[in-house]
């Protein structure tokens, strides 16, 4: 697959009318913003991988030493015109705790194949959000306290139980409905915040690439662990949101028994499917899955290109794991948003199964 273009980037902040319920409980929410986006010409001006100050909050929140995080180079152009044209929209979300260029060499081959994405810094659940007024906000360290009902070690056994679980996709996803209400409901009250987040930043989209955006077939949507779940549920209960993709990410959020109406991708570490098999309860149009064995759930991010410790990113090749993400991406986007009569990608490799769920299967 080669790039049909160079790669823009274009960082920006808005304010929503929402009062955050985090940080000071007084101040108008803000969301950060960074499109990427296919260029007209040759890139000048190559964007840094990450600021300064973001670098150094990553650096603390992931212990990887600063220097390997600023020497990444991800070519992306700062200050170019977008390509002639109109292209498909990607919405991003990263996983809580991280950042929204967490997976900036995803965004970068999406865009250069044609398609315009953008990627959502939520404030106080990233480890850092920078504005366009110099500001940034870190991760609220409160949210540790508050995130676990039960506390963390019962929320750890609990889980731990779970991913060991041998039931069927509807056993274990009931199993995890009633984990995610002992345990985590703050999860669950979030996922409405992460929604808005995502739909205040695509309003902003909208009015600043107009022009430049075909959302003719919809909009698609993808995240990388809870930053997936949200994925899940714009894709689950929104019109606007069309096709949907979940990077390892567990199904936190309250849909009962109404079913699943859009296309989806699910991308899976094996010990993580216990807690994201809701993506096969009730659906109506087909479901992909993608499971990794040898990885680890921050190993979808670009965390795996720069940190070697197995047990954090996990031993499967960081080139095997971002081939069949970045395909997995192109198929789903080719499929539903250009209408392209594209194939599955299969895998040849055993650390990775990739399926294809008929859109009839409603388990019970």
């Amino acid at each position: 697959m080669n790039n049909l273009f160079e790669t823009g980037v274009e960082r920006y902040s808005v304010e929503d009318d929402r009062i955050d319920v985090l940080g000071d409980g007084k101040s108008r929410r803000r969301i950060e913003v960074i499109v990427y986006y296919p260029i007209a010409g040759k890139g000048e001006n190559e964007s840094a991988y990450l600021s300064e100050r973001k670098a150094l909050a990553v650096s603390k929140a992931f212990l990887i030493p600063k220097k390997a995080i600023m020497k990444q180079k991800v070519p992306v152009y700062e200050g170019m015109s977008m390509a002639e044209g109109k292209f498909p929209l990607l919405m991003f979300s990263h996983g809580y705790n991280s950042f929204a260029e967490s997976n900036t060499y995803l965004f970068r081959d999406i865009a250069a194949r044609g398609y315009v994405v953008a990627s959502i810094g939520h404030p106080y659940e990233a480890v850092a959000c920078e504005f366009e007024d110099g500001s940034v906000i870190y991760y609220d360290k409160s949210i540790n306290r508050r995130m676990y009902m039960r506390g963390p070690l019962s929320a750890i056994r609990a889980q731990n139980r779970l991913l060991k679980d041998k039931g069927d996709a509807g056993e274990v996803s009931k199993k995890f409905d009633k984990f995610q209400r002992e345990h985590t409901p703050y999860l669950i009250d979030r996922i409405p915040e992460w929604k808005k987040d995502t739909y205040r930043a695509l309003e902003s989209i909208k009015d600043r690439y107009s022009e430049h955006l075909d959302l003719t077939n919809g909009v698609a949507v993808s995240g990388h662990s809870f930053g997936g779940a949200t994925a899940y549920a714009l894709c689950h209960d929104e019109g606007e949101f069309t096709v949907g993709l979940n990077i390892d990410g567990g199904l936190f959020g309250e849909y009962g028994d109404s079913a699943l109406k859009k296309p989806f991708y699910q991308f899976s570490c094996s010990q993580n499917i216990n807690v994201e098999s809701g993506v096969l309860i009730n659906h109506e149009a087909p479901v992909y899955t993608a499971v990794f064995s040898r990885m680890q759930h921050i190993g979808f991010t670009d965390v795996k290109f720069f940190l070697k410790a197995a047990f954090m990113v996990g031993r499967l090749d960081s080139n095997i794991m971002y081939k069949h993400l970045l395909e997995g991406h192109l198929f789903m986007l080719e499929k539903y948003l250009k209408g392209l009569d594209v194939e599955l990608n299969r895998s040849t490799d055993p650390s990775v199964v990739i399926e294809e769920h008929d859109k009839n299967i409603v388990f019970s």
